[in-house]
C-alpha cells in the first residue's frame, strides 16, 4: 500500500487551516488512510489502503479531499481553453512508446518543501500507478530554457548524446542504458528496440530519454524556479492523461497557473489525433436514487446524495429518479454504482448508520471442499512441508514470462489497474511458491513449500469470464532433488485421501522436457494437474540457484 511523507507545516498551508496529528488521524477515513506517526525528520507518515486513488498519493491530494469535506472546493478552469504549447510526435513512436502529453505551469514558487513533495508525487505515480515507468513515466523541466515546440521522436542508440542528470559528461543513449544507474534499473522497458525515444526542443536541446532519465541542461528543477514544463509518456494514454491531471491540480493548489499543451499525433489515439492536456476523462455514472437506499439499508433522498457527494468533490446532477455523478478530473476509479455509493457512505460517515442485528438465524457448517482442504494441509505438514499463504493478485510477468509461458495467453486481469504488482489473478500456485523460493537462498536446505488456495482460470463461456478453482501446489528445492521425490510425496498424499490416479508423460513450458507428466484420476482422460522438474530457464528467471521439483493439482477434482 502506498505510504507518503507529509511536511506538517506545508500540509497546513495546503489545507488553509491548522491541524494536529490526532485531528488528521480522525479524518483519514475520508481517504482510506491510516496515520503511521512521525519519521525521524518530523514528517507525518500516512499509509493509504486504496490503490485505485492515485490522486491521494500526495500531500496536495489528501489536503484537497479534506478541504472538500468542509465545502472548500477549488475550481480548475484549465481543463478548457486553447493550448499554449505543442508537442510533435514522430510516426515511428507508435511501435516504440506511443503516447506523450504535457502541460505548463507558470508563476509557481518552487520551495524546498514543495520540490520534495513534487518529486515524491512524480515517483509514486510512475512507480506504482505507472507500472514502474512502463505505462507512465513523468518528467519535470524548467520551461524558461525550452524552445517550443517539443518533438517526440525515435533515434538510434548511438546517434544522439546528452548529459544526463547526475553526470558531468555527455553519454550516448546506449551508454546511458549501460552505465547510468537509472538506465540499468529501467532499461528492460526498452529492451529489444532498435530505436529509442527522445524528447528534444526546437533548438535541438535534449529534455530526456523517456522513461529513463532527464537531461541535466533542461531537466533539473531547483528551488527558486517558477515556470515548469511537465510531461508524461507511456503505453496507456488514459493513464498518461490522468497522471498529468493529478500533477496539474497539485501544482495549481500550490499557486501555479496551468496552461494546456497540445500533442499532435500522426496516428490515431483513444482521444483523437490532437490531444490537449489537462483533459477531463468521462467517468460519470447514472444511478437510481433507490439504489443508495437498497444497498445502504437506510432511507436516502436525492437532496442528501447531492449534498454529500458534492462534499466529496463530485459533480452531481439530478434527472428525474437518476443521479448523474461525475468524479473530479483527478479520478478514474468509478466503474460501478457501488463505487459511488461507497463514497457517499464514507463522506456521510459510517458512524451515522445505526447498527442493526441480523434478523435471521443462519447456522453454518464447513463445506466438503473446505474439509478436504484442511485434510490436505494436515498431510502436507505431516510430510515436512511449510505452508505459504500468498496474495491471489500478482504481476502478469510472474504468471507468464517468468514461467516461460506465452505472454499472450489470456488471464483474468484487473480492469483499470493502479499497480502492476497486482494486475492479474493467478491461474496457478507455482509462481507464488517460486517467488518465495527466490528469496530463500539464505535458508538451510532442503526446502519444502506448499500452498492450498484459489486460482482464477480465464473462460469466456463462464459467468464473469472466469472459473474459480481450489488448487494445491508443492515445491521441493535442494541440490540433488529430482522429480522422483515430488512423485513420492504426491503418491503418499493421494493414497491417504483414497484417490486412485495415474501419470501421462507430457510437455509443459514450465517443466523440463522428459521429466514432466500430467496428473489424472484413474480412468479419466482429463488432466487435473502437473508433476515435474522445473525448467532451468524458469529457475534463472526467478534467480533460483538450485534444482526444483514440484506438482500442482486441482482439489475440486478430488
Amino acid at each position: 500500500m502506498p505510504t507518503i511523507s507529509i511536511d506538517p507545516f506545508d500540509f497546513q498551508d495546503l489545507l488553509g487551516f491548522k491541524i494536529d496529528e490526532q485531528a488528521l488521524a480522525d479524518q483519514l477515513d475520508l481517504v482510506k488512510g491510516e496515520f503511521k506517526g512521525q519519521d525521524p525528520d518530523g514528517l507525518w507518515r500516512v499509509e493509504l489502503s486504496d490503490t485505485n486513488r492515485p490522486d491521494l498519493w500526495s500531500a496536495e491530494g489528501i489536503a484537497r479531499q479534506l478541504r472538500a469535506s468542509r465545502g472548500r472546493l477549488r475550481d480548475y478552469p484549465f481543463f478548457e481553453g486553447q493550448p499554449a504549447g505543442e508537442i510533435l510526435v514522430d510516426g515511428a513512436m507508435r511501435e516504440i512508446r506511443p503516447y506523450v502529453a504535457a502541460f505548463l505551469v507558470r508563476g509557481i514558487e518552487v520551495t524546498d518543501r514543495g520540490l520534495i513533495q513534487l518529486i515524491q508525487t512524480q515517483e509514486k505515480l510512475a512507480e506504482s500507478y505507472g507500472s514502474r515507468r512502463r505505462d507512465v513515466a513523468i518528467g519535470v523541466y524548467n520551461v524558461q530554457r525550452i524552445h517550443m515546440p517539443v518533438s517526440y521522436k525515435s533515434v538510434e542508440p548511438t546517434a544522439h548524446s546528452y548529459i544526463p542528470l547526475g553526470f558531468d559528461e555527455p553519454m550516448t543513449l546506449a551508454e546511458i542504458l549501460e552505465r547510468h544507474p537509472k538506465g540499468i534499473e529501467y532499461r528492460s522497458i526498452l529492451e529489444g528496440l532498435d530505436r529509442l525515444p527522445l524528447l528534444i526542443d526546437r533548438a535541438g536541446l535534449t529534455l530526456s530519454m523517456p522513461p529513463i532519465i532527464n537531461s541535466r541542461e533542461l531537466g533539473e528543477v531547483v528551488p527558486g524556479d517558477s515556470d515548469l514544463f511537465v510531461e508524461a509518456t507511456g503505453h496507456d494514454l488514459a493513464k498518461v492523461v490522468l497522471a498529468l491531471n493529478i500533477m496539474a491540480c497539485d501544482l495549481a493548489d500550490r499557486g501555479g497557473r496551468i496552461e494546456r499543451v497540445r500533442t499532435v499525433y500522426p496516428y490515431s489515439t483513444p482521444f483523437g489525433s490532437q490531444v490537449d492536456v489537462p483533459l477531463r476523462l468521462d467517468m460519470g455514472l447514472s444511478i437510481p436514487v433507490s439504489e443508495f437506499s437498497r444497498l445502504l439499508g437506510v432511507e436516502v433522498t436525492a437532496v442528501e446524495v447531492d449534498n454529500v457527494l458534492e462534499c466529496y468533490g463530485c459533480d452531481v446532477r439530478r434527472e428525474g429518479d437518476l443521479i448523474l455523478v461525475q468524479p473530479p478530473p483527478t479520478r478514474a476509479d468509478y466503474l460501478h454504482p457501488v463505487d459511488v455509493i461507497e463514497d457517499f457512505a464514507i463522506t456521510r460517515g459510517y458512524e451515522t448508520f445505526e447498527p442493526r442485528l441480523p434478523r435471521d438465524f443462519t447456522p453454518g457448517r464447513p463445506a466438503e471442499l473446505s474439509l478436504l482442504e484442511d485434510k490436505v494441509r494436515d498431510s502436507m505438514i505431516g510430510m515436512g512441508y511449510e505452508e505459504i499463504i500468498s496474495n491471489i493478485l500478482l504481476a502478469r510477468e510472474q504468471i507468464r514470462d517468468r514461467m516461460c509461458i506465452d505472454p499472450g495467453q489470456a488471464a483474468v486481469e484487473v480492469d483499470n489497474v493502479m499497480n502492476a504488482n497486482y494486475a492479474v489473478l493467478r491461474d496457478s500456485l507455482l509462481p507464488c511458491l517460486l517467488r518465495v523460493e527466490s528469496s530463500s537462498a539464505g535458508a538451510a536446505y532442503p526446502h519444502r513449500l506448499f500452498e492450498a488456495g484459489e486460482v482464477a482460470l480465464f473462460d469466456r463461456g463462464a459467468s464473469h469470464g472466469s472459473r474459480t478453482r481450489l488448487h494445491l501446489a508443492a515445491l521441493l528445492a535442494w541440490g540433488e532433488v529430482t522429480v522422483s521425490e515430488a512423485h513420492a510425496d504426491l503418491d503418499f498424499l493421494l493414497s491417504t485421501l483414497g484417490v486412485e490416479w495415474e501419470l501421462e508423460e507430457a510437455s509443459h513450458p514450465t517443466f523440463l522436457s522428459g521429466r514432466a507428466a500430467e496428473v489424472r484420476l484413474a480412468g479419466s482422460s482429463r488432466p487435473i494437474g502437473w508433476l515435474g522438474e522445473i525448467h532451468p530457464e524458469v529457475l534463472e528467471r526467478w534467480e533460483i540457484g538450485v534444482p526444483v521439483a514440484g506438482f500442482e493439482i486441482e482439489l475440486d477434482a478430488l
